[in-house]
């Protein structure tokens, strides 16, 4: 043992290797924001390194050995354990998102869980990603608001259509109920009173057709514009309805561009949110239409397809708009990178599909053909 090794009388003994990576590792994630934690096959917490526990629901001793159902709340346990179940089963990393009250406030944490070598317990590394995720709802909102400008005028005319013969009708059965009253005076009107009121019922019926246009347009952008406050993870999603009112409410900048190809399917509901879900296919089909040029619908098509494969919804956009150029096509999910002329894109459409559909831990993916037309698609897990 060299002079240098040798420890100063009464003083602490020197490291075990394992304490000094120990500390190496708080060192780290103390950089990083980062948590790491480990549990058992039945998600009990085995270890845990942390810089501090000030992004803890409890103190770091307070919660080893512990079930996480004793820990966290109902949802994140559940999460928790349905992410141990998948790596255990399938042998590979898994990710998920959760927020949490800590000393402070609400955070949003990014959970990577990967199995750990030669022990039965999965691993989980915990980052902070809660300025992330403010930023992302902020420009999800932005980005809602673009999309409502740029169908402004596709709703007012939508709306001022049904408007216009409602006018016309009731005019018309206006001036019917006073023929109607004439007629009354004396018999030999009965015959073409009776022609008139079958009209009036006519007019009446397209009145309330028309009524209810405007009930389902308006009801449509309402459920699109409207913010939520719960995670993706917290409800059941019919991806057919929302497809069908992205549908409608692209119509105003598709029906000038292309011809809309779409059958309705059954399909299973799915875990997320039906109204991001919304948002992702109308992006979508508003970056299909944009794609064609106007005064040709007759020779374009957009195309919208549903199905269920493999225990999972399949949704597929498909346009034969200019398509994307290869180069262009690696950053087509990139925030503000567009290829459109300046004031006419934001560049954050196709950015914020893509993270919500990650959130949602689903799959969105894109096929292109310069000349031809391009292809999205979403895939959407069952369960």
């Amino acid at each position: 043992m060299s002079a240098s090794e040798v420890p100063h009388p009464g003083g602490p003994p020197p490291p075990s290797p394992y304490e000094a990576l120990e500390e190496l590792l708080r060192v780290v994630l103390g950089l990083t924001d980062s948590l790491v934690f480990e549990f058992d096959a039945e998600g009990r917490y085995l270890s845990a390194w942390t810089p501090s526990d000030s992004l803890l629901v409890l103190p770091r001793d307070a919660f080893l050995g512990r079930h996480i159902s004793e820990v966290m709340d109902p949802q994140t346990a559940a999460l928790t354990l349905e992410s141990i179940q998948r790596v255990l089963a399938r042998g590979q990393p898994d990710r998920f998102e959760y927020s949490v009250e800590v000393e402070g406030g609400r955070r949003w944490f990014s959970a990577d869980a990967m199995q750990v070598p030669l022990r039965p317990g999965v691993a989980f590394l915990v980052r902070d990603i809660t300025r992330q995720k403010t930023l992302e709802l902020s420009l999800v909102q932005a980005d809602r608001l673009a999309a409502l400008g740029t169908l402004a005028a596709g709703v007012a005319h939508e709306v001022n259509n049904p408007l216009g013969y409602i006018s016309s009708n009731l005019n018309f059965i206006e001036e019917g109920l006073a023929e109607f009253r004439q007629a009354l005076a004396g018999e030999p009107g009965l015959a073409r009173l009776a022609r008139t009121l079958e009209e009036c019922a006519e007019a009446l019926a397209e009145a309330r057709q028309g009524t209810t246009r405007i009930h389902n347009v308006v009801g449509d952008l309402k459920t699109f514009a409207r913010g939520e406050d719960t995670g993706p993870e917290e409800e059941w999603a019919d991806v057919r309805r929302a497809l069908e009112m992205s549908i409608k409410m692209a119509m105003p900048e598709l029906r000038h561009r292309a011809r809309v190809v779409w059958q309705p399917a059954e399909a299973p509901r799915v875990r997320g949110s039906e109204s991001r879900l919304g948002q992702v296919f109308l992006n979508l089909l508003l970056n299909a239409a944009q794609a064609i040029p106007e005064g040709a619908p007759g020779e374009n098509t957009v195309e919208a397809h549903l199905k269920a494969e493999d225990g999972k919804v399949v949704v597929e956009i498909r346009d034969t708009g200019h398509g994307i150029p290869p180069e262009n096509l690696k950053r087509i999910f990139e925030p503000f990178f567009t290829t459109r002329p300046v004031g006419e894109g934001t560049g954050l459409g196709l950015a914020i599909c893509h993270s919500l559909i990650i959130a949602m831990r689903e799959k969105l993916t894109v096929e292109s053909t310069v000349g031809q037309g391009t292809c999205f698609r979403v895939v959407l897990p069952t369960t």
